[in-house]
């Protein structure tokens, strides 16, 4: 699939704008704007890197400005926005825009055509910019621009007396150290060329989305000097910037990275489209951290690894690619992290984890289910996951799981109104906004899987005394479950159970991982009429809503500052990623994959087919606006948005 823009689109500034690109190096760094390269979020850069120690993104390299001169005059290739004003608009030298496997974009000055190319470079912090003349009947003299930011990709830089702007001189190019405890970035050329040290700032880079979002926007960028370079018709530059100095030719790093690209799509040439370009993009997520270790992006640009985001995105960014030894490591990595049979929320490089939630160590036994779907690998998961897995079984039947204890009644209760626990977890004002504590749907239903997961795919593997609880505590469940949660008036399920007269009859999408999931116990009959009841009020094209519109609490919008944003996160959004649990629930309603794949299908194709050239180029978002028009929200590229619509469509696909 290849994606082209052309110039009466480019030229359109609220369409062009909303369109990013995304490269990423496998080591968690990226490289991102717009498809014009006037950046509208703080967070779009040419060389965005985690730097070891800090368990932190870094913007290093903010862009390269390009002017080329020709007969006398000059030409600026690039576009950015400044208080009141666009400028330079080189955008409107802008003839098309492709994007396949990297992003090209081909200038038309006259009759001289010239095109930019991107790429980053596998387990290297390094980006290389390609500029070559196509056409040109006169030599042209290019002029390039390097401007730094060097901040967490959080925070926005000022022109400050701090900064060291000495350069030092590398071959056909310059090494800068700006700041103590951050990494000298080296920015090379593999032809040869001429730096010219000029330290200045330019100031009140303004960067819409941030101000849309009710963030400071604005920014000063360091510029260390100027490369000029003379090229004719067929000659090409190549501009590295990177952490290393260059050791190798520049050349053969574009050529050898072009080929990477190349190799990574061929794995699936034999898929058809969407499946083919997005599992070719979801190799976007996967990542070695600084120690190393396999994991997942929870989304770009600005999450970092989450361990719910992580098993919930683990089968469709590796089971369904094919990349069973990715997930294994990945899952073995847990291992290493379980505490008293928690697992993380946030997995911190330093080593400060966050456990702030009740759901992960649960998931745990659903990533293992597919895993063994995909894989008949039982050996593993008895010899690798098991002593993880009985762990957490024996934490939450011990009552040793902090802020989770263990009913009576055999369900699960986790925190109090203070704690935001399950994956709606907003909070404003140090309250959370979607109070979810008590008996949460969705975490009954997981703990009531993973509990017939051990009895009923390894009992015989078990400890005896585990197996025995584990088969009361399943017992007590299914007396109670359906009791404590049916709604009879909304014909649906509650989304939590603190008692019988403290449920909230909020419709939300949590409950259908009590139909869903491999082993639930809701009758037949009533996931019948639940989902007719989750159709009528929560399903839409590109997901399924967190609340129902009837709701007094319901949020159409997304946008304004933090606190706005978070008071609607889960009271209406939609959120792609729930249309895997939602497949998985009309198969065992239904039965009928063939029935299932039309209803999916009509029901949510612009998802995987329109809304992946409109914002996030290849990507899929990390929620829309609920109501239409449904524009999309939040994250350019998340994680369990794209897995589980691979997912979807792997387990959907025709034979």
């Amino acid at each position: 699939m290849k994606i082209r823009l052309k110039r009466e689109e480019l030229l359109d500034l609220q369409i062009s704008l909303k369109k990013e690109y995304l490269l990423t190096n496998g080591k968690g760094g990226y490289c991102s704007s717009t498809i014009l390269d006037c950046h509208s979020r703080k967070y779009h850069g040419l060389l965005v890197l985690p730097i070891s120690g800090t368990g932190k993104l870094f913007n290093l390299l903010s862009k390269i400005e390009v002017n080329v001169v020709l007969e006398g005059k000059d030409f600026h290739l690039s576009t950015n926005k400044f208080p009141g004003i666009y400028h330079p608009t080189g955008h409107k030298y802008i003839e098309y825009f492709e994007l396949e496997n990297y992003p090209v974009t081909n200038y038309r000055i006259g009759d001289t055509f010239i095109s930019k190319s991107i790429v980053m470079p596998y387990l290297s912090d390094t980006v290389l910019v390609k500029y070559e003349v196509k056409k040109s009947e006169k030599p042209i003299l290019l002029k390039a621009t390097p401007m730094l930011a060097y901040r967490d990709i959080n925070m926005l830089s000022k022109e400050n007396l701090n900064i060291a702007p000495r350069t030092y001189f590398e071959k056909n190019g310059f090494k800068i150290d700006p700041y103590p405890g951050l990494p000298p970035v080296f920015i090379q050329t593999n032809v040869k060329s001429e730096f010219f040290p000029s330290p200045q700032w330019w100031k009140n880079f303004e960067y819409l989305k941030e101000r849309n979002r009710g963030y400071d926007y604005q920014e000063d960028l360091f510029i260390p000097g100027v490369f000029e370079i003379t090229l004719k018709e067929g000659d090409a530059v190549i501009f590295r910037a990177s952490l290393d100095v260059a050791t190798e030719n520049i050349d053969n790093e574009w050529n050898d990275t072009v080929k990477y690209y190349q190799k990574t799509a061929s794995m699936f040439k034999d898929e058809a489209e969407p499946l083919k370009s997005l599992k070719i993009s979801a190799g976007s997520f996967l990542i070695k951290n600084t120690s190393g270790q396999d994991g997942i992006v929870a989304g770009y640009h600005w999450f970092g690894e989450w361990g719910r985001d992580t098993l919930i995105s683990l089968p469709g960014l590796t089971l369904c690619r094919g990349d069973f030894s990715t997930a294994r490591n990945i899952l073995k990595k847990f291992c290493g992290l379980e505490r008293n049979g928690a697992l993380p929320n946030i997995i911190d490089e330093k080593g400060g984890h966050a456990y702030n939630c009740v759901d992960t160590p649960f998931l745990m036994f659903w990533a293992c289910q597919h895993y063994l779907n995909f894989t008949n690998d039982s050996a593993f998961i008895e010899n690798e996951m098991l002593p993880m897995l009985q762990n957490i079984a024996s934490a939450v039947i011990d009552q040793k799981m902090p802020n989770v204890w263990h009913g009576e009644d055999g369900l699960i209760y986790a925190g109090n109104e203070s704690t935001n626990l399950t994956w709606m977890d907003a909070m404003v004002d140090g309250r959370p906004v979607t109070p979810r504590h008590g008996a949460a749907v969705e975490i009954n239903a997981l703990w009531y899987n993973a509990i017939q997961f051990l009895l009923k795919d390894f009992g015989e593997k078990i400890d005896p005394a585990l197996k025995s609880r584990l088969s009361e505590a399943a017992e007590k469940f299914e007396y109670n479950f359906e009791e404590a949660f049916w709604n009879e008036p909304d014909q649906c399920l509650y989304d939590y159970y603190r008692g019988h007269h403290d449920r909230s009859w909020f419709i939300r999408p949590n409950q259908l991982f009590a139909i869903g999931l491999p082993y639930t116990c809701i009758s037949k009959e009533r996931a019948n009429i639940m989902i007719e009841t989750i159709d009528k009020h929560l399903v839409t094209h590109y997901g399924l809503r967190t609340l129902s519109p009837r709701n007094p609490n319901y949020k159409g919008e997304y946008r304004g500052e933090q606190r706005l944003r978070d008071l609607a996160y889960h009271n209406g959004m939609v959120w792609p990623w729930l249309i895997g649990i939602y497949t998985d629930a009309l198969f065992k309603v239904y039965g009928d994959k063939d029935m299932v794949r039309e209803k999916v299908k009509s029901q949510f194709e612009e998802l995987w087919t329109l809304h992946r050239e409109q914002y996030g180029l290849f990507h899929i978002s990390e929620l829309f606006r609920p109501d239409p028009p449904q524009v999309a929200k939040g994250c350019m590229a998340q994680a369990w948005s794209e897995a589980e619509v691979i997912r979807v469509l792997e387990f959907l696909k025709p034979l």
